[in-house]
């Protein structure tokens, strides 16, 4: 039983399922997404052998669950392609105060991420426009392409709207947002040969496909 939280569970988990079951078609796989919170308590309670998540493990449940990071994952400006600053490769952090933004909730953990490392870089996070707030990747996604806004998206969340040429990347000056892929299990429980021959055998393959992944 594998957890994930939602970006990840919706767009990395599935393919990495899907090359396990290739070499262990014997084995039967559950997937369980839910938020990062929820997530690490399965893991903690022994409900799920292991997961991979985006967010931050709960501080108390830090000390029970052993916690690797994995990969990092850019959260990367994305816009309409007929957006008029589409046509430059590289825009400056004061265009941020001028666009307008489609977000997941407040509270979500990307969310807190991005606003993270926008302050970090000094940007003032109070002074972005947010448009609409949605409760979906693909709803924001869809809003994006129709026009709606911009929106700060997971690399692998995009990959096959950057490859249709549905959504255009912006990178922004000096600015990268990052987030950390970690995987965490229960070193106090049991861990069956199929967790350990996927953490051993897939995680490492996948880090080498072209998903913006870089193995840390």
């Amino acid at each position: 039983i594998i957890g994930a939280s939602q970006t990840t569970g919706t767009y990395l988990l599935p393919r990495m399922i899907g090359m396990f079951r290739q070499k262990y078609a014997d084995v039967a796989v559950q997937l369980h997404v839910h938020s990062t919170r929820r997530t690490s308590w399965s893991v903690a309670n022994g409900q799920v052998d292991l997961a991979i998540i985006g967010g931050e493990v709960p501080p108390e449940l830090q000390d029970s669950i052993e916690i690797v990071p994995y990969a990092e994952d850019e959260l990367a400006l994305v816009m309409p392609i007929y957006h008029p600053l589409a046509s430059q490769e590289v825009i400056q952090r004061e265009d941020l105060y001028k666009l307008h933004f489609i977000a997941l909730d407040s509270q979500s953990t990307i969310r807190k991420v991005i606003d993270q490392v926008l302050t970090r870089c000094g940007i003032e996070t109070r002074r972005l426009k947010i448009e609409m707030e949605l409760n979906s990747i693909e709803a924001i996604k869809t809003a994006v392409q129709s026009g709606l806004g911009v929106a700060f998206l997971s690399n692998s969340a995009i990959e096959k709207e950057l490859q249709m040429g549905a959504l255009h990347r912006t990178k922004i000056d000096s600015v990268v947002v990052n987030r950390t892929l970690s995987v965490i299990h229960n070193p106090n429980r049991y861990r069956s040969k199929a967790a350990v021959a996927f953490t051993s055998e897939i995680l490492p393959q996948f880090t080498n496909l072209n998903l913006n992944l870089a193995s840390l």
